[in-house]
Parts: structure tokens; C-alpha cells; sequence
């Protein structure tokens, strides 16, 4: 009998749970990173899209009580709504264990995924989804507001680059780069720190189709060297969220919009810093109630041992 695919093993497993809206999957076992052995286990990360995050706890922990230790049944059991959406609105639970493959889940309501999409108020989700990610269950309004937040990160990642960097994968590492500014891991070194480069190169033809084929902000030549349009990419300012959009307005004023990179870039990277740093925090925090302490230590020190050893 045939293995079945990681892709048809995650179908498999969102078959079991209580109904969900939208579910997508991202991380190594979905996007190719180098640096794995071909063999190695790869756990896979789930952003599961519900109506009522109550709703879904309520009844997955009667559906399937395996997946949770003590102290995460008797969170959800109990936790208030605001209390599940602390942080980013999400909440995850880790190894899940079912069938060949161990399981990371982020549970969600759609209005706080299609929020994060169009407003960028934490990033968390805007910044997975501008990635590489497989769509298990599709929601075409989380489609639609997706492909507003990927012309918006194409637009800062362009506004972002650096004169040295101006090839097509120096603008993907600088797209990988955006979610990771402000986060909590990279300061405690849990993440790889070539996890960036892995990332871009690894999903080289996913990122040619979702940025380079839907542009006309720059053109490329042979060697993959891009110029970038700045009278167009200026323009696409106005398209930002209200947020970012506005602060830009506010720190050049009546400056020249094109002497105004330096200006620009310093408002973005403090925006993207501060609401990322915020939210990675909080999710931090929650993660000791969501999936249990021990569970908790020894994700993160299993982070912590990966990322130091890449280091």
C-alpha cells in the first residue's frame, strides 16, 4: 500500500476536528528549507480558521481530549474569550501526536485573521501568510484580504531593500525577513539564524509566482538583478494599512516623497518592530497556559538547542 503524503496525512487529520473555516499549513514540512536531512522528522504547523474560538475548544475537548495535558484542558475548558485571544487572537497547542506525524496547532477566528491580513494589528498572521503555506481548507475571503497583504509586504519589502541587496533573492529574504523584526525568539537565538536565506531559497518558484509575476514595481535581467520602479512603488504607499500609511504621511510631511527613502524605511522597521515584539510576547506568555509548562520548556529549549546549533 502506498504511503500517503504529508499533504494527504494533514487532510486526514483536519477531517477529525470540530468544523473550521479555513486551514492552512506552513513551516519545513510544507516549504523546502536546506539544512534538513532527508529523513528527519519535521513537525507540522497548522493555522486552523474558526467562526467561535470558544465554540471549537468546547467541543474539541470532548472530541479529542488526546491532544491536550492538564493544564491546557483546564484553560480552554475555562478561559474567556479575550483571555483565548491574548496576544495575536491565536492559541496553539503542540505535540499533537497522530498518526506518523507530530502536530503544532493555532486555532483562530476568521474576523482576527482577516483584521491581521488587511490591518497588519499584530502581523503574526500577515507575516505566515505572505510565505510559502499549503491550503488545506480554502475561505475566499481570507484569500482575497491574502493577496492585499502579499502586494503590501512586496510593497515594503521594495521600500525596505538595500542598494547592495537588489536582486530577486535579496527582495524574498527581505520579505522572509519582515515577520521575524521584534520577534522574542531571535534576541534568545531559538531560531536558526540562516533561517531567512533557507526560507527564500528554498521557495524560490512559490515567491517568482506570488511577487515577481504580479508586479510591475521592478523589472529583471538576466541575472536576476531587479530595478526597482520608484515612481510606481511610491504610489503604492497609498494602498498600506491606515496605520503605517498615516505614520509615513506624518514623518515626511512636505518633504519630497522621493528624498524621504531613509525617513520612510525608519518608520516602517519601528512600526513592524513594535507591534511584532508585542505580540510575540504575548503569545509567549500564553504559551505556558495553552500548552501545558512542561510541554512549554521543552518546546522552547528545543528551539533554543536547534537555533544555537545552527548558530
Amino acid at each position: 500500500m502506498q504511503e500517503l503524503s504529508i499533504r494527504e496525512r494533514i487532510l486526514k487529520f483536519i477531517d477529525t476536528l470540530p468544523a473550521t473555516v479555513c486551514v492552512k499549513a506552513y513551516g519545513s514540512s510544507i516549504a523546502y528549507q536546506s539544512g534538513y536531512k532527508a529523513n528527519e522528522k519535521k513537525q507540522v504547523d497548522l493555522i486552523v480558521v474558526v467562526d467561535d474560538i470558544k465554540k471549537f475548544y468546547e467541543e474539541n475537548l470532548i472530541k479529542n481530549k488526546y491532544m491536550y495535558k492538564l493544564t491546557p484542558k483546564i484553560y480552554f475548558k475555562h478561559a474567556s474569550v479575550e483571555g483565548l485571544k491574548k496576544g495575536a487572537g491565536i492559541c496553539y497547542t503542540t505535540d499533537i501526536n497522530y498518526g506518523i506525524d507530530t502536530y503544532k496547532m493555532g486555532v483562530i477566528e476568521k474576523k482576527d485573521v482577516l483584521d491581521d491580513l488587511l490591518n497588519w494589528k499584530t502581523f503574526y498572521i500577515a507575516g505566515r501568510f505572505q510565505k510559502e503555506m499549503f491550503t488545506a481548507k480554502v475561505d475566499e475571503d481570507i484569500e482575497k484580504a491574502n493577496e492585499i497583504n502579499k502586494k503590501n509586504a512586496l510593497t515594503i519589502a521594495l521600500l525596505l531593500l538595500d542598494e547592495d541587496k537588489m536582486t530577486l533573492n535579496g527582495l524574498y529574504e527581505q520579505i522572509c525577513s519582515l515577520s521575524y523584526m521584534g520577534d522574542s525568539r531571535k534576541n534568545f537565538k531559538a531560531e536558526d539564524p540562516n533561517k531567512i536565506k533557507k526560507l527564500a531559497s528554498g521557495s524560490k518558484d512559490h515567491f517568482d509566482t506570488e511577487y515577481k509575476d504580479k508586479t510591475n514595481l521592478f523589472t529583471v535581467d538576466k541575472k536576476e538583478n531587479i530595478k526597482i520602479d520608484y515612481d510606481k512603488l511610491y504610489e503604492m504607499i497609498k494602498f498600506l494599512p491606515d496605520e503605517l500609511k498615516e505614520r509615513i504621511k506624518e514623518k515626511i510631511k512636505d518633504k519630497n516623497i522621493k528624498d524621504s527613502k531613509e525617513e520612510i524605511k525608519e518608520v516602517i522597521e519601528d512600526y513592524l518592530t513594535t507591534i511584532i515584539r508585542s505580540s510575540s510576547l504575548g503569545q509567549t506568555k500564553k504559551g505556558i497556559l495553552t500548552t501545558g509548562p512542561k510541554n512549554s520548556l521543552t518546546y522552547a529549549f528545543s528551539k533554543l538547542k536547534k537555533g544555537r546549533k545552527k548558530s
